[in-house]
């Protein structure tokens, strides 16, 4: 199981409408892969393969059945997360 496979497999276990920010993935992707999959990979390989999905424009793809959409922090507009939108 890559980390690019556990990315994925991460995000579609989102709710619909649900942020998250790099805090967020970095404590959360990790502990999913190693409880899910067995698979131990650090913080920095899981948000590597997220980048690398981000520019290949996987989200934007209908068949993956879910998009992502770039939001700001409301406590600190520089901040930058991301909100799942489901697109079935």
């Amino acid at each position: 199981m890559t980390a690019k496979t556990i990315v994925i497999n991460w995000l579609d276990s989102l709710e619909n409408g649900e942020v998250f920010f790099t805090w967020n993935f970095e404590s959360q992707v990790p502990h999913y892969g190693k409880i899910k999959y067995n698979k131990i990979h650090t913080a920095s390989t899981y948000s590597r393969a997220f980048r690398k999905l981000r520019e290949e424009n996987i989200f934007t793809d209908e068949l993956m059945g879910f998009a992502l959409k770039e939001v700001k922090s409301a406590t600190n507009g520089k901040i930058k997360g991301w909100k799942k939108i489901n697109t079935f």
